[in-house]
Parts: C-alpha cells; structure tokens; sequence
C-alpha cells in the first residue's frame, strides 16, 4: 500500500483544510468560512477549528464511522459554546465537510457529509463516487459566472446558501439535524486499485459550473501527475485566472486537503 497526501493553504489568510492518516483511517476535512468573520484561539477562524476537532475526533478510531461523526458534531458544538458562541445565529456557527475511510476486513468503510469526496478508483481505470449528489454549490457558482465574483447578488446568494447547512445539504456543524445527512457505506476492497478523498479545492477548475460534479478529467490527471502534480496543475489554472472571470470560484486558491491510497 502506498499513500499520497496533500495539504495546500489557499488564498485566505489560513488553510481552513486539514487531513488524518493514522494505520487504517484516513480522512479530509473542509472547514467553512463563518460570515461573520469571527476569530477564536490566538486567531483561528471557526472554520478551522471545525475541520481539526472533526479530525482529531475520527483519530480516535473507535466504534462505527457514524458514531465517531456524532462525536465529532458534539465537540464542535461545545467547542463553540466554550468560545461564547451564539448557536442560534446560524451563519457564525462553525462547520466543517467530511470525507473519512477505514480499511477493515470486510472492505473499505467510508463516511461523508458536505461536499468532501470519497472516489474509489478501478483496475480498469474506471470510478465511483461514494454517494454522489449535486452540488449545492451550482446556484452560486453560475451567478458568478454571469455577474462576476463581488456582484453584490452573489454574496446575498451565499449568505442563503449557507442557510441550507443541514438543511439542503450536510456539514459538521453541532447541529442535531447533520446527522440526517451522514452519508456512510461499505466498499469491497476487491477490484479498488485506488481511493481518492479530496476537499473540493482540489477540483480542477471548469468554465461551466455542473450540477453533478464530474470527476473523470480529475481521476485521469491524478493517473497521470500523480497527487502533488494534479495539485500543481489545479493551481496553474487558477493562477492564470487571478481576476476569476474564466473559472467561477469562490476565492483566487481554495485550501485543499487531499489523500490517494493506492492498492
């Protein structure tokens, strides 16, 4: 078994992204950005401190992948009780996407919530997305292609985008109602050359926004560049979109935070 790993501060002022590689767990965690701006413990922003409480939790490598996410939901609410936060004002809470596997046995266990990925890859170079859904995203993303990035109708769109946590779509976030959308599964281990976990700063940049997210161009440039080029290739895209009038985006360079297991 041979394993990659990534972990690529964006353009923000700090990698929101972490991920975990312990004996059979691994796992990548999206941390979101409050609206509110809110910083906490010598200047981490809840996003942040979502992602690394979600990741130190799944360490424990205890019981289902389901239980260790209710663990890890529980912390972060009481993560942003201890820092006085305000649960009821929705968009400060802290939150975090999340894509985890363990390798037993039995197969490959795997659990995700939000628009983390779990893509376990075939001898004949086919894939499969665990769980593949659209995007919650796509609303915002073709805004943004038709009005520009700082449009004042795409940061109102965001805002109530984010209203949708746990409610539209899953995320980590101390809410009761994220654990209707954990997202848990058995894979056989028998024909998987490859898995692939990836925070979407990892997806390779496209003019036209998709509903479902197609990972095909994503799964052959890994095959070919392995897992730091496909990271070198992503953001030479992007570098040569500094203004992001080509590739609609949310930032310049989103963190990312990555992991291949290759059989």
């Amino acid at each position: 078994m041979h394993i990659e790993h990534v972990l690529h501060q964006g353009s923000g002022e700090r990698n929101e992204d972490c991920l975990i590689s312990d004996r059979n767990i691994f796992g990548v965690f999206d941390g979101a950005t409050s609206l509110n701006g809110a910083c906490f413990d010598g200047g981490m922003s809840g996003g942040a401190l979502a992602s690394a409480i979600a990741g130190r939790t799944f360490l424990r490598n205890e019981g289902p992948l389901g239980g260790l996410a209710v663990r890890a939901n529980d912390s972060i609410r009481e993560g942003m009780k201890r820092c006085g936060v305000d649960v009821t004002r929705r968009c400060g809470l802290w939150s975090t996407s999340a894509a985890v596997v363990r390798l037993t046995d039995g197969g490959i266990e795997w659990f995700r919530t939000g628009d983390a990925q779990v893509v376990f890859v075939g001898a004949d170079g086919g894939f499969r997305v665990a769980a593949g859904r659209e995007d919650h995203d796509y609303p915002t993303l073709s805004m943004i292609r038709e009005r520009g990035r700082h449009h004042a109708d795409v940061q109102r769109l965001i805002e109530t985008v984010r209203l949708g946590m746990n409610r539209d779509y899953g995320v980590l976030n101390g809410e009761r109602e994220a654990e209707g959308f954990f997202l848990t599964g058995l894979e056989p281990a028998d024909d998987v050359k490859a898995v692939l976990l990836f925070t979407d700063g990892l997806d390779i940049p496209c003019e036209a926004p998709q509903k479902r997210k197609d990972f095909s161009e994503l799964v052959g440039r890994h095959r070919e560049l392995g897992l730091p080029g496909l990271r070198d290739h992503v953001r030479i895209l992007e570098a040569a979109d500094p203004d992001i009038e080509r590739y609609p985006r949310f930032k310049r360079h989103d963190d990312m935070a990555a992991i291949a297991i290759h059989f």
